[in-house]
Order: C-alpha cells, then sequence, then structure tokens
C-alpha cells in the first residue's frame, strides 16, 4: 500500500526523477498555496507534506494531525529556513519538521562568493550595458587584501571564510554572540587555534567594534526575534562608510527601507541581495525600489538552487521520511523553533 505525501509543485519537480523512483510513496502534487496545500492533504488522506517558501499559518496543521489518527504527522522543508512554519502549531498538533541541514552549504557559499566578486567588478552593470550595444566600462576594485566582515559563524559562513581567506587572499572577521572562548572549547581547541582553523584574523561578540574593522558584511544570520531586521538604520550607521553588503542570509536579517537609503545617499557603497522580506520582492514603498539604484545586484533567491544542492535534500528529505514512518524518530533532521 503507497503512503500519500503532499508536496509543493516547484519541490516535486527538483526532484522528480529521485521521487517517482520510490513506489512505496504517492506523490501528491499541490500548488503552493495554503489552501491548495490543505485540500491536498484533506483528499489523500496524507499526514506527511513537503512545502516550499509559502507562510502556512491556518488549516493544514489541523488537517495533518486528522489524518494522522492519534499519531504524528511530518511537514519537511528544502534547506534550513522554516519562515513560513507555524512552529507553534507544530508544537500543538504534535507535528515534526524536519530541515535538510548541510545540504546546501557549499552552494550558498559559493553563491555569497559570486556575489561578492560581481559588486567588485560591476559585473551586471557592464553586461547591461553591452546588453543596450554601449562598450561601457566601469572601474572594479580587487577583493584581496579587503576585509570581510561575517555575521554568523556557521558552517555555511566557516566555507565562505575558506574560500574567501585561502581563494581570494582576503582578511576575514567575523561575529556572533558566543563568546570566543566557548566557541573553541566546543570544538576541544583554544580561541588562538579556532582563529586559525577557520582562517579568521578576528572575531568579535561587540558589533559595533565588529563593524568598525570590515570593509564588505556578509550576512550569514539565522533569523530570530533579535536577529529580525538586525541590519537596521542604526548598524548600517556604524559601518565605515564605502562598506559594501552582501545578504545570501534570509530577508528578514534588512530593514530593506533604511538599506535603500544608505545606498542612495552613497553611505553605502552597493549591496548584493539574494533574499528579500517578501518573495518575490515587494519594495516598502515605490520610492524605494531597490531595483531602481544602479549600485545594486539582486538575485531571486537561487544560492541554494543548485542540482548538486537540490539532490542533497532531496535525499535528505527521503531519508527523513523513512525514518518517520519507521518510528525512528531519533534520526531525524528536526528544525529548532
Amino acid at each position: 500500500m503507497q503512503t500519500p505525501i503532499v508536496i509543493t509543485e516547484q519541490e516535486f519537480q527538483k526532484g522528480k526523477e529521485l521521487f517517482s523512483s520510490f513506489p512505496q510513496y504517492r506523490w501528491e502534487v499541490s500548488a503552493p498555496s495554503e489552501a491548495s496545500v490543505t485540500e491536498a492533504i484533506r483528499v489523500s488522506g496524507a499526514w506527511i507534506a513537503v512545502l516550499g517558501t509559502e507562510r502556512y499559518q491556518g488549516p493544514l496543521y489541523e488537517a495533518l494531525t486528522k489524518n494522522a489518527k492519534g499519531g504524528h504527522a511530518l511537514i519537511l522543508r528544502y534547506g534550513v529556513g522554516f519562515d513560513g512554519i507555524d512552529t507553534g502549531q507544530c508544537k500543538t498538533h504534535g507535528i515534526f519538521l524536519c530541515i535538510t541541514p548541510g545540504a546546501l552549504d557549499e552552494s550558498v557559499a559559493e553563491h555569497t562568493i559570486a556575489l561578492l566578486l560581481s559588486l567588485a567588478r560591476n559585473i551586471p552593470f557592464c553586461h547591461g550595458e553591452f546588453l543596450q550595444e554601449r562598450f561601457t566600462r566601469r572601474t572594479g576594485f580587487e577583493l584581496a587584501g579587503k576585509t570581510l566582515g561575517l555575521a554568523g559563524f556557521g558552517n555555511i559562513a566557516k566555507r565562505v571564510a575558506e574560500i574567501a581567506s585561502l581563494g581570494l587572499r582576503m582578511r576575514v572577521i567575523s561575529y556572533g554572540r558566543t563568546p570566543l572562548e566557548r566557541k573553541a572549547a566546543s570544538e576541544g581547541l583554544r580561541p588562538e587555534e579556532y582563529l586559525t582553523r577557520y582562517h579568521l584574523a578576528n572575531y568579535y561578540t561587540d558589533f559595533d567594534t565588529f563593524a568598525k574593522n570590515l570593509q564588505i558584511l556578509s550576512l550569514l544570520l539565522p533569523v530570530t526575534p533579535d536577529t529580525t531586521r538586525f541590519l537596521n538604520r542604526e548598524r548600517i550607521e556604524l559601518l565605515p562608510k564605502g562598506t559594501y553588503v552582501v545578504n545570501t542570509g534570509r530577508g528578514k536579517l534588512v530593514d530593506e527601507g533604511a538599506l535603500y537609503d544608505a545606498l542612495a545617499s552613497g553611505h553605502l557603497a552597493g549591496a548584493a541581495l539574494d533574499v528579500f522580506t517578501r518573495e518575490p520582492y515587494v519594495p516598502q514603498s515605490e520610492e524605494k525600489d531597490l531595483r531602481k539604484l544602479m549600485n545594486v545586484v539582486l538575485t531571486p533567491h537561487i544560492a541554494s538552487d543548485t542540482q548538486e544542492a537540490n539532490r542533497n535534500m532531496q535525499k535528505m528529505i527521503l531519508r527523513n521520511i523513512e525514518a518517520f514512518l519507521a518510528g525512528e524518530f531519533d534520526k531525524l533532521t528536526t528544525a529548532s523553533g
């Protein structure tokens, strides 16, 4: 007997070949809206759902739980972000929420570096001019010797630091709330050994000091109540004039209105964003549309969208489903929240 699993259309298409090779599962493909997903759950009897990045805040949870008939239900998300999932409702209804940690680290790190290079060498601008049959040049700058500040130092940031330091000869510093001594001790290292292992010139727990010592800021923090709009007007003002900002973390980390003002005024030299407060991107106002600025590079949340990362995530999703159905809940890669 096949197990029904509701999956949103984009997520299914990314892994159609692999998913279809598991005949024990009946994949119920749904449009991404909560109404569509909820209806698919009700009709199919599924108590497992693979969801995209839409916001799911209503009847979906109750529908899954009803089909579980007193047992647990399961929600799976591509990637490590779960902003659109109501974790409170998951707890209330006994629903496991699984993510795919580690599956996309390389892809996001590489895209971060790609955005750095695009900013440094004005690649989008020059390409756009070329398409208009204009052979316009714009002087760029080398990344070698520049100081890259990483706000957040998880696995993706560690890979960015490695590429930037060893590959581009950048000076890399990082900011985080956990003291360096504790981070080092958790890996059995002394602070200086930790810095050396992860290619850091320094590590700060004070953002003010961190901000004064960088030329390019990369945001790689998780979204929490403390980090929502982390890069606000006050923190932007702490950055040296001429700083560049890259966000491949989460859209909610940035106050996009304040960012626009700093870019338009020249306080910030440029920015490259792959994630946004609302996706698809919607400007805070018609007057503060980041798409109208010439010193901005924008990509549509594609940092993790590579063949390799998608395959890794699909395999992890399937392993989670297998463990869940076997009752091996300790093997699930569950999200905290």
